[in-house]
């Protein structure tokens, strides 16, 4: 009887102990967790990646997350794009996260930028990487870009 206390209050020490984190691979920001792709895809299948880890092109809501994804991104290659959540596909220039289907509240778009407003073909969120920043502009949806995925909440990791 001792022994099975014993060892069912071990066991939900570990459990507590590993409820936190993020996966293996990728990195935690205040209560979400992000991927960055190895990968090149279009929008459409990148989302789709996303999902498949549980997750969602990252929608980046503040300056803070911003200056992390720039930290993020300065780790793999540099001097590239990465799809974000976003999308003007259905009302030109309003742009919306996709999840969420939020207004951009923060947007952080480089000089000129979105510069396909009037006329279809750039419907999609790109964060480009130069200079030791990132900066947000539009692309065709059906270019390849590395990504960047979001999920959000607590994982269970045991190594």
């Amino acid at each position: 009887m001792v022994y099975t206390v014993r060892l069912g209050l071990v066991l939900t020490s570990v459990i507590v102990q590993a409820i936190r984190g993020c996966p293996n691979g990728w990195t935690a920001f205040n209560d979400s967790c992000y991927l960055v792709s190895f990968h090149k895809e279009d929008w459409s299948a990148a989302s789709t990646d996303c999902h498949s880890y549980h997750g969602y092109l990252a929608e980046v809501l503040d300056s803070n997350e911003n200056n992390f994804l720039t930290e993020l991104v300065t780790q793999y290659q540099k001097h590239e794009d990465y799809w974000l959540g976003a999308t003007d596909i259905f009302v030109e220039g309003d742009w919306r996260w996709n999840v969420n289907g939020q207004h951009l509240n923060y947007t952080n778009w480089q000089h000129g930028q979105p510069n396909n407003l009037h006329s279809h073909g750039e419907d999609c969120l790109a964060a480009h990487y130069s200079s030791s920043r990132v900066q947000w502009r539009d692309y065709a949806c059906t270019s390849k870009h590395y990504f960047i995925c979001e999920t959000r909440g607590r994982w269970i990791t045991f190594g």
